[in-house]
């Protein structure tokens, strides 16, 4: 073990991350890579388990590829490059969409689904990817997401309207998803047991990155040259990138970047990993797939869902009580009901396994992930475009206030994972995981209590603070919650388990944005004065104009009415999180048998620290 590189024993290394627009370092949707949690083991061996199959390969470090320290570190710069593609995408429009809205003249309910539609169709085809790479294989999966990716990004980048670019966006998340799916397997599969939670360490600094960059990057391009007045290499630069003299750096150059980077990273991988011959199960077939596959779970969660979201998004134009709204809501709390009783009963490889719902810490588990998405995403989303908004700050001002709340979850997730190790070891019980579980919800739910004093009058500190603490308490639920999930339940059914988990994190990030989007809304458009249309926003959103408005008195009054709203999504979340605090008390501790290897491992290298 190299010095400088902190040990953390496969047992308790934070999992592969997932894409959430949203969490910067979340499990893997696709694949758990551990050795088993429940039994002592001296040899180093793995299950690398497809999620939505009950099967599992297990790979001995003599049948993985044997590649040099050089092809295995071009590999991993190829996925690091594309996994910060996809992760960033997701929160670079979030100080993008201000400018996005105006360019674009989008309603308030078009603005959410900018967002939305980029989460609905990753939740939707996660479940597809792990089957199908037994099928075709893990490359060409990989390979074929980029694609869609790349696809997705141009048709951003050049949409005319805001409806272009909500399919645009529905189709950049189909390939994101499976970016991050396919990257986390493959790297998982080439490299040895023994390295792998180092690997996957390094790997995991890349969705850090993201948290942070993401909203910087789309502040850089969204600004006006007269923001540029500091950065006259990026002016020029932007100049010769064909950017016009009133808009350099175009938001469009957030989806066309993406392009040339994503060549790159192909590239990458593919000389890196020909003639690599990866993992898949033998009697993986299309016939297989058709016969096994939950297609009526997924049809019915994303039915569901997305009724749910329509008819929130829908809620302000046509009133909450009327027919059509209460319809929407109600068919897609049914159609989740149906759900849910389906999967208990099927035959088929089911999305929610029946073994999930008899056991309680299971139950409690998703509870905590849902609501602590719900608010994650909430957060990234609105705070933007509070600065933007509220604050007047440029979209790259933005970014960078921005900062506290995504640098603060992104750097809380360490000090939690180095503690629980630390307990994990001590105890031999998953106590450690329950108490960061439950300081991180108390944390957040102070940080969303004190973010409903910012208002239009807030000081510097106080739009510092606040977030920061809202951000580090988040940032501690990263990785506890699955490693719990994981203790609670026996080896054969990690794997259809958990793409469960995956799937309802995801449903909740989607969700919070979509409820978020429904309150902003109806709470600005019913109380915006009737002025407010002589100033060009109207149904549409045109934020940067709201500095700008006169007289002094109504510039006040709209100001107010747009923090006041923010406020109550902040309200909304408060209490979510503090439920979900209480909730966590009732985790059981979960015994932990790491082996007398892992043990005598851990011990030796702590000292060497």
């Amino acid at each position: 073990m190299s010095k400088g590189v902190p040990f953390i024993s496969p047992e308790w290394a934070p999992p592969p991350p997932t894409l959430s627009s949203h969490d910067p370092s979340p499990p893997s949707p696709s694949t758990t890579i551990a050795t088993n949690p429940l039994s002592s083991t001296k040899s180093h061996r793995s299950s690398v388990h497809t999620l939505e199959s009950t099967t599992s390969t297990i790979l001995e470090d003599s049948q993985l590829p044997s590649l040099t320290t050089f092809r295995l570190l071009a590999a991993h710069i190829g996925a690091a490059l594309t996994l910060f593609l996809a992760t960033t995408d997701a929160t670079i429009v979030s100080t993008c969409l201000p400018t996005i809205a105006s360019d674009l003249k989008a309603t308030q309910t078009e603005y959410t689904w900018v967002g939305v539609a980029y989460m609905l169709t990753q939740t939707a085809c996660q479940p597809f990817y792990g089957r199908l790479s037994d099928i075709v294989g893990r490359k060409a999966i990989l390979f074929s997401s980029m694609f869609v990716f790349a696809l997705g990004s141009l048709l951003c980048g050049a949409a005319q309207n805001i409806l272009w670019l909500i399919v645009a966006r529905g189709i950049a998340g189909i390939g994101g998803g499976g970016i991050v799916a396919s990257v986390w397997v493959i790297t998982s599969e080439i490299v040895e047991v023994r390295n792998r939670a180092k690997w996957s360490q390094a790997l995991s600094v890349t969705w850090s990155c993201s948290a942070v960059a993401g909203p910087i990057l789309g502040g850089v391009f969204s600004c006006k040259s007269s923001q540029f007045d500091h950065f006259d290499y990026i002016y020029a630069f932007a100049k010769l990138a064909g950017g016009d003299a009133t808009n350099p750096l175009s938001w469009r150059w957030a989806f066309y970047l993406n392009l040339p980077v994503c060549l790159f990273g192909a590239v990458i991988l593919f000389l890196s990993l020909h003639g690599v011959k990866l993992q898949s199960p033998s009697h993986a077939s299309f016939g297989q797939f058709l016969r096994k596959f939950d297609f009526i779970g997924l049809v019915t969660l994303v039915a569901g869902t997305s009724c749910i979201i329509v008819g929130f998004s829908f809620g302000t134009d046509n009133g909450w009580t009327s027919p059509s709204t209460l319809l929407l809501i109600i068919l897609g709390l049914a159609i989740l009901v149906i759900g849910g009783v389906y999967e208990v009963f099927t035959t088929r490889e089911a999305l929610f396994p029946k073994q999930v719902f008899c056991n309680s810490t299971a139950i409690i588990v998703f509870i905590l992930s849902f609501l602590h998405n719900v608010a994650f995403n909430a957060g990234t989303f609105y705070l933007a475009l509070y600065f933007q908004a509220v604050t007047g700050a440029s979209p790259l001002e933005a970014g960078w206030k921005l900062l506290p709340y995504s640098l603060g979850s992104s750097l809380a997730s360490m000090p939690a994972a180095w503690f629980i190790g630390y307990w994990q070891l001590k105890s031999k019980t998953t106590s450690g995981q329950n108490m960061v579980i439950s300081l991180g919800l108390i944390i957040a739910t102070v940080g969303f209590g004190l973010m409903t004093l910012l208002d239009e009058h807030s000081k510097l500190s106080t739009y510092v603070t606040f977030p920061l603490l809202a951000g580090i308490g988040l940032g501690m639920l990263f990785h506890a919650p699955y490693q719990v999930f994981t203790r609670a339940l026996k080896p054969s059914e990690l794997a259809s388990a958990t793409s469960a988990f995956f799937l309802v994190r995801f449903t909740g990030a989607t969700v919070g944005l979509a409820v978020a989007g429904a309150v902003f809304q109806d709470r600005t458009t019913s109380r915006f004065p009737a002025e407010i249309s002589l100033h060009g926003l109207g149904s549409t959103i045109d934020f940067s104009s709201l500095n700008s408005i006169q007289p002094m008195e109504l510039r006040n009054q709209v100001l107010s009415i747009v923090a006041s709203s923010i406020q109550t999504i902040w309200t909304v979340c408060t209490p979510s999180l503090g439920t979900a605090a209480l909730i966590s008390l009732l985790l059981p501790k979960l015994p932990i048998d790491l082996g007398e290897d892992v043990v005598t491992e851990e011990k030796t290298n702590r000292t060497a620290h």
